[in-house]
């Protein structure tokens, strides 16, 4: 059984949709629920940013990773932990 994810959802001025949970901030043009997951219709245009010790990341989904529970889970959450990770470590 797969982890269950709760993402906060909001339609954006331009239409898009975002899922937000955890400090990542995923934005989509479309997508359709597929076996439980959020289904991006093109991965291509996917984008998320977050915000790590007050700078602004960005990030694109170039594997194409077709969902949004996949890449959240697969590539996203564990370059955010990393980079807190390796931030936390630097000294000042």
């Amino acid at each position: 059984m797969g982890q269950q994810l709760n993402f906060r959802t909001v339609t954006t001025w331009d239409n898009k949709t975002q899922f937000a949970g955890d400090g990542i901030t995923i934005t989509i043009e479309e997508f359709s629920l597929k076996d439980g997951k959020h289904a991006i219709a093109d991965p291509k245009t996917a984008k998320v940013y977050f915000i790590c010790a007050g700078k602004r990341y960005a990030v694109a989904n170039v594997n194409d990773v077709l969902t949004i529970e996949n890449w959240y889970l697969e590539e996203l959450l564990p370059k955010f932990q990393m980079l807190k990770f390796l931030i936390a470590d630097l000294p000042v």
